[in-house]
């Protein structure tokens, strides 16, 4: 079955609001014709919906559009459910930018949510991959106490065992 609809922001946020899961998901496969603005703006309001599968969607999605949506998926760190802060978490890792590091770091500390946990560190860890040479800076110049410090580093550890505390060696494992 092919789905014709109008390319608007409008009319996709309607079928969005509406449909069933499998026809949200093509939807949003098919954002083609919408103009990169627009995509934007559906695919973050994507990552609020309650299915986990259109969340991971959109996140993935999202990741062409880089840096450009650093800082929506920053603020959606910052409030919403925890499910939207997770996939903001996801996308924010798989971009790899150093900018959200400050807030994802914040977020690890004060979230009481597991999921949203383990997505932050593995962000978390995946920026520090992407940027080997310049993350220990970067995480130097964190405001956080030497106890803030050695939480991290023991939950990044438990995420990826072979992450050393990179903010102190300066060394990346793959």
């Amino acid at each position: 079955m092919k789905i014709r609809f109008k390319q608007d922001k409008r009319t996709i946020l309607q079928i969005l609001k509406s449909a069933g899961v499998k026809r949200k998901i093509r939807v949003i496969d098919k954002l083609n014709g919408v103009n990169e603005r627009d995509s934007i703006n559906i695919l973050l309001k994507v990552l609020e919906d309650q299915s986990w599968v259109l969340r991971e969607k959109a996140a993935y999605k999202l990741i062409q559009y880089g840096s450009r949506v650093v800082p929506r998926l920053e603020r959606l760190l910052l409030r919403g459910y925890w499910y939207t802060r997770a996939a903001a978490c996801i996308t924010l890792g798989e971009i790899g930018n150093l900018r959200p590091l400050s807030t994802i770091v914040e977020l690890l500390l004060h979230e009481d949510n597991p999921t949203v946990i383990r997505e932050a560190g593995t962000a978390i860890v995946k920026i520090a991959k992407s940027h080997a040479d310049t993350f220990p800076e970067a995480y130097d110049t964190l405001n956080l106490s030497d106890g803030d410090r050695s939480r991290i580093g023991a939950l990044l550890h438990r995420i990826d065992p072979d992450f050393k505390d990179r903010a102190h060696t300066g060394q990346v494992h793959e």
